[in-house]
Parts: C-alpha cells; sequence; structure tokens
C-alpha cells in the first residue's frame, strides 16, 4: 500500500505546506540605459550584463544570435577615442578568466554583416556562450557572435567603426541554437526568450518592443513574455515567419496632421513608386530591423521624397543633409507633419498605416561619419541586404512576436504622451491587443500647428519645450532642465525665503566641520591623506594600427583614461601577461573542463527544443566556409561600393534561391538576409 494511507489527512494538508509551489511567470523587463549612442541617432539601447558584471548596452533586435563588440576593437582600429567605448566592450578574455564563457571549440563563424540596411564588412565572428543577466534573470550559456574587426561600408567605399551592437530577441519556433564542436556532442547555445520560457521564467517564447526616441525624449519599452498594452495604438498587422523577412510596403505619404502646411497641400502620396517604373502598385518589399538605424529605400524614393524637403543629398555617405538654415526646415520638423507608412494588411485589400513624424526624422550624425554635428534626414541609398525600415522607423512602430506560434506584430507606437505602463502577459498562441488612446492626442504639447500666417511669411518656428529636454553630446543624450516661467509673487518669496534658509544651513554646517576638523588634527596630531582615486573604468587607450580599413589617425591617445579589464598601453603590449603564454591557465587546457563537456548537460538538448522541434546541428566540417555577400571576403582599407540590388517582392527566406550556409554572388538575385548560423 501507498505510504500516504498509513498518514492522517490533517498531517498530510500539513506536509503539503512544504512541497514548494511551481513559480509563477511573470515578463521580463529590460533596463534601459540613461545614455544614448551612436553616430547616426542618437539611439535609445538597453543594458545587459554578461558575465562577471560586464554591463554593456546594446540595440535590440537582432533574430537568433546576439552580436556584441568586444574588448580587442578598439586595438584593431586607431579611432581616437574609441567611439565603441561609451556603450561598452565585452572582455572575452576576463570572461574565460571569470569562467563565465568560453567559445565551445565552436567551428562555425558567422559573417559580420548583421544588418540588414547597412553593410558591414570586415573579418568573421566568433561564435562564443556566456552568461547573460537580462532584467534581473539569469540566462546560462547565450548565444553571442564576437565582433573585433568588422566596419561599416558606406557608398563612397569608405569602412567606419562601429560603436554598439545587437541583442538577439530570439527566432521563430526555437529556443536554442546547435552548433558542431571539435571534440563532442554539439553546443546548445541559448536565445534568451527560448531560456527563460523553458525554465518557467516567462509563459510564452516571446517579446514586445518600442524602442521609444532621444527627441523628444520618449523611454523605450521592451519585454521578454509579455508587452505594454499603452504602446499599441490603431490597427494591428500580423504576419507569419521571422520579423525581420519581407512584407510589402505599398506607398509612402506626406500628411499634415493638424494646422497649417508648410507645403501647397495637405496631403501627397505616390512616393514610393515615384520615378521608379519598376515599382507597381503592389509595392516593394521591406524588412524591419532594429538592428539597422535608416529608411533603406530606393534611390528613386528617397529622393522623391527629398524633392519635398530642404535637404541635399551626400553622395559620400548615401544620406540627404537638411539645410537648417531654411525656414522650411523648422516649420516641417517641428509641425505635425508626418511620414505616412502604408502596408497591405492581411487581407491584401485592407491597408494599414504608420505614421512617423519629421521631429523623428531630424537625426544628427557625429563623429566619425562627420566633423562636426549635422542634421539629416534618415533616408539611406546605399550598399545594403534589403529594403529595410530601421530604428527611425521604430521610434514610432511597435513590434512584437511569439515565437513558438510563429507570429509577430507591428503596429502604430504613441507619441511622447504615454500613459503608466499596462503590462500584458503572452501565454503560447496568445495575440496582442491595441489600447483604446489616441495617437494625435499623444503628441500633444510636442509639436507646433502653424499658423497661415506664420507659412506665408516664412517664419521659423520651434517645437514646444518640455520640462526636460535631451541634448546631445557626441551621441550621449544629456538631461537638461528647463527654467519655469512667469512664477507668481507668493511663489518668488517662497524660494527667496527657502534659499536663505538653505544658506545658513550650509554656512552652519562649514563651521561645525571646520571647528570638528581642527579639534580632531590637535588632539592626534595626524593630517589625513586625501583617499586615492579609483580608475575610472570602461575605457581603453588603442594601440594605433596602420593596417586597420579606411580609418585615418587624427591625434594621440590621451593620458590619463585607464583602460578597463585588458589594458592596451605600451606596458601591456599584449592582452596577457608574461607568465600566461596561452589564453587558457595551463590546468585548464581547454574552455570546458572534462567534466563538462558542452554548456548544457546532455539531458538540456532535448529539454530546451519548443514542442515537436529539435534543433538543427549546423556544419561542422573543417572545411566549411560561409562567404561574405557579395561572394568574396575583404580585409583592405576600403572596398568598392558593391551594386546595390532591387529587392524582388517575390522574395522570402524560404525560397529555393536562398540558402544560409552558403551565399554566393548576388548579381541579378535578390538582396538575401544573412541568418548567420542559425538553428531553427
Amino acid at each position: 500500500m501507498l505510504f500516504s494511507l498509513f498518514l492522517p489527512r490533517s498531517l498530510l494538508s500539513y506536509l503539503a505546506i512544504f512541497i514548494p509551489a511551481r513559480a509563477a511567470t511573470r515578463p521580463i523587463a529590460a533596463a534601459w540605459s540613461d545614455s544614448t549612442f551612436g553616430p547616426d541617432g542618437p539611439w535609445p539601447a538597453v543594458e545587459v550584463t554578461l558575465g562577471n558584471e560586464q554591463t554593456i548596452s546594446m540595440y535590440p533586435g537582432r533574430e537568433f544570435q546576439s552580436f556584441i563588440l568586444t574588448s580587442d576593437y578598439c586595438n584593431h582600429n586607431k579611432t581616437i577615442p574609441c567611439y565603441a567605448n561609451t556603450a561598452g566592450l565585452y572582455n572575452d578574455a576576463q570572461s574565460q578568466v571569470d569562467t563565465t564563457g568560453s567559445a565551445g571549440h565552436i567551428q562555425y563563424k558567422a559573417s559580420p554583416n548583421y544588418m540588414l540596411g547597412l553593410d558591414v564588412q570586415g573579418e568573421k565572428t566568433t561564435a562564443w556562450v556566456d552568461t547573460v543577466e537580462f532584467g534581473g534573470s539569469t540566462i546560462e550559456n547565450v548565444s553571442l557572435a564576437l565582433l573585433d574587426q568588422s566596419y561599416m561600408a558606406y557608398p563612397d567605399g569608405t569602412w567606419y567603426p562601429l560603436t554598439v551592437g545587437c541583442l538577439g530577441i530570439g527566432a521563430p519556433d526555437t529556443v536554442n541554437q546547435s552548433f558542431s564542436n571539435s571534440y563532442g556532442p554539439p553546443i546548445n547555445a541559448s536565445l534568451i526568450p527560448g531560456y527563460l520560457w523553458a525554465q518557467n521564467t516567462i509563459a510564452s517564447n516571446s517579446f514586445g518592443m518600442h524602442i521609444g526616441s532621444a527627441n523628444p525624449r520618449m523611454p523605450g519599452s521592451f519585454y521578454f513574455g509579455g508587452y505594454d498594452q499603452n504602446r499599441i495604438v490603431g490597427e494591428i498587422l500580423t504576419y507569419q515567419g521571422g520579423y525581420t523577412k519581407g512584407i510589402t510596403l505599398k506607398d509612402i505619404s506626406i500628411k499634415v496632421m493638424d494646422g497649417s502646411s508648410p507645403w501647397e497641400y495637405e496631403s501627397l502620396g505616390g512616393l514610393l513608386a515615384s520615378g521608379n517604373s519598376s515599382i507597381n502598385s503592389g509595392g516593394v518589399q521591406v524588412s524591419v530591423d532594429g538592428c539597422s538605424p535608416y529608411l533603406t529605400l530606393p534611390k528613386s524614393t528617397c529622393d522623391a521624397i527629398a524633392k519635398q524637403l530642404p535637404v541635399t543629398y551626400n553622395e559620400n555617405l548615401g544620406l540627404y543633409f537638411w539645410n537648417t538654415d531654411d525656414s522650411k526646415y523648422t516649420q516641417i520638423v517641428s509641425s505635425p507633419s508626418v511620414l505616412e507608412f502604408v502596408f497591405i494588411g492581411d487581407s491584401n485589400t485592407n491597408n494599414v498605416s504608420i505614421s512617423v513624424p519629421f521631429r523623428h526624422l531630424n537625426l544628427t550624425l557625429t563623429a566619425p561619419l562627420v566633423d562636426r554635428s549635422t542634421q539629416y534626414f534618415p533616408c539611406y541609398t546605399g550598399p545594403s541586404n534589403a529594403y529595410t525600415l530601421g530604428r527611425a522607423f521604430l521610434q514610432d512602430a511597435f513590434v512584437g512576436a511569439n515565437w513558438n506560434s510563429k507570429s509577430w506584430w507591428l503596429a502604430q507606437a504613441p507619441g511622447p504622451n504615454i500613459p503608466s505602463p499596462s503590462i500584458v502577459e503572452l501565454a503560447n498562441g496568445d495575440s496582442i491587443k491595441a489600447s483604446s488612446n489616441d495617437w494625435k492626442e499623444s503628441w500633444s504639447g510636442s509639436w507646433t500647428a502653424l499658423s497661415p500666417e506664420q507659412v506665408s511669411s516664412s517664419a521659423s518656428v520651434s517645437a514646444p519645450i518640455a520640462s526636460s529636454t535631451p541634448s546631445s553630446t557626441n551621441g550621449t543624450i544629456i538631461e537638461s532642465a528647463t527654467p519655469p516661467a512667469g512664477l507668481t509673487t507668493g511663489a518668488k518669496a517662497g524660494i527667496g525665503v527657502g534659499v536663505g534658509i538653505a544658506g545658513l544651513a550650509i554656512i552652519g554646517a562649514i563651521v561645525f566641520f571646520f571647528l570638528r576638523r581642527r579639534k580632531a588634527a590637535s588632539s592626534d596630531g595626524v593630517t589625513s591623506n586625501p583617499m586615492q582615486q579609483a580608475p575610472e573604468q570602461g575605457f581603453y587607450a588603442p594601440v594605433k594600427n596602420p593596417s586597420s580599413p579606411g580609418i585615418t589617425e587624427t591625434s594621440t591617445a590621451t593620458s590619463g583614461q585607464p583602460p578597463n579589464m585588458m589594458m592596451y598601453n605600451q606596458q601591456y603590449y599584449q592582452p596577457y601577461p608574461q607568465h600566461y603564454a596561452q589564453p587558457y591557465p595551463q590546468p585548464f587546457p581547454q574552455q570546458y573542463p572534462q567534466q563538462f563537456p558542452q554548456p548544457y548537460g546532455q539531458p538540456y538538448s532535448t529539454e530546451l527544443p519548443a514542442p515537436g522541434i529539435m534543433p538543427t546541428e549546423l556544419p561542422g566540417s573543417v572545411t566549411y566556409d560561409p562567404h561574405l555577400l557579395g561572394g568574396a571576403q575583404i580585409y583592405g582599407h576600403t572596398s568598392p561600393p558593391p551594386n546595390h540590388v532591387t529587392p524582388h517582392s517575390s522574395y522570402s527566406p524560404h525560397s529555393p534561391n536562398y540558402d544560409v550556409y552558403n551565399v554566393g554572388q548576388l548579381s541579378a538575385q535578390p538582396p538575401v538576409h544573412d541568418h548567420h548560423g542559425q538553428a531553427t
């Protein structure tokens, strides 16, 4: 008989108290950095902690693995300062010392070209795994691709250094990637939402994201396992597959939402196909990508939009600079004027629009792309993998996915007047619902409706100033308080009394500490020494490398700015001290001790995948060599501008021409999405 039959029911009830209950799931929120980043934004970013307290800011939006800049990056290019330091760099050598990170003998090396809307060239990445702390939750053995010699390639052939990596946010019907290695079973590398779901931390393998903006300041919103319903306004577009796959953009229009128009019209459509007979009424295929910065569109489309704006085309960068001396410039970027993107809905007959105010399209270029800060319109015409709507678009769009159901969503996001978060948990198979908030009202107070007199007189117009206005310095937002205006006499008197009392308190405190200090000195006769200042963290003094591609030397390294983790000054000319002749201490000749032959124990590889899905083993032969886009690897100082191929509306990652493992010459083929070693 069962043991429970011999126990009184009251005792069984008492013992039940000590049986651990299954932990409740909850959405996991990202921690957003207080700073913004990038030479082409500035852009908001989320903070993650890798290994042993290596905190790094990253743009969210990469399918599958995260692409991350390493501490060697500043050592391989000679720009001073090293702009990648601002967001933080990952020290893979330190992670090995801390026994949290390893290459795991993974053979696969992904292409560095992780953006869809901008070409990235350079050496292949290094596959890596390490622990990641995200929103207070720890994810073991996260799949990473390390970047240390990769650069942004612009139309004139110049390569510019990267500044921020991109965080992996999951993949359709996938919870982990499986990689072949040289010494044993395949390595299972975690995808963050898949791991959290497999560990019953979140209710579904899903995410919801609105990145917000720097000007006007809008905090970002990112959740694994849920979403903020107040970040969704209006109709929702639903798609199947990966969120970066091509969707149909039917048209682009200019519209004025309120007040008088700075143009001779209130609305102007047909801009997508203007001047391009190859674009029919069905539109073009575009991808949404949080890793890419721009609106990467056909040159004819960008020119058609630019014809309506006071901008000048820059051939070197493939971007449009605002003519800030033109009175129309302030009228357009400060008024309720928007660029409207029209998408074809599920029924192929219902059109859904997402509007991006021109205030969000008045972005700033900084070094190293330009010598001085320059306002620009982010329509990009240079080399890329696909027509792409990047972060310039995602300032005003919500995107989310329920990966296990292979569904993802796109919708209008609100303006700066965002209500308090209304967090909704997503279960497996769940969809999302929009709020009942009014989009136009969400922008109230953040733009200026023009009067007929302002338009006719060509007067300059300023956008309303909020209580805290962000200003940018070298790509980083610094909040500057706006002084209150129109104080009443009583308020002024109250402030005067308060200042007087505070002044007396400060004087009293100074006298007290002065007398106390004299008394202490006379009693023991000892003078205190100032505390030694701790070294400032997060700065790398890079060694200038003459072989670095496309970067010119601007100055010498500034003294007094110590590096973090690994030193790159002259007394540390190599990453490891002399008594360590190799990256690993002698007791550990390989990344994993013998008792841990792979990041996960054997049972884990069968527990992680989604129902009915096993991880696909990637190619693992020694001769395997995935190609860069364009069919050639480039190591020189400059790269000739590749031919920009117009994406075909029939393109799909699942088409017969698509080969994830060996992408050859593009020539007449449509641009491809390089998934960099994904396992589906």
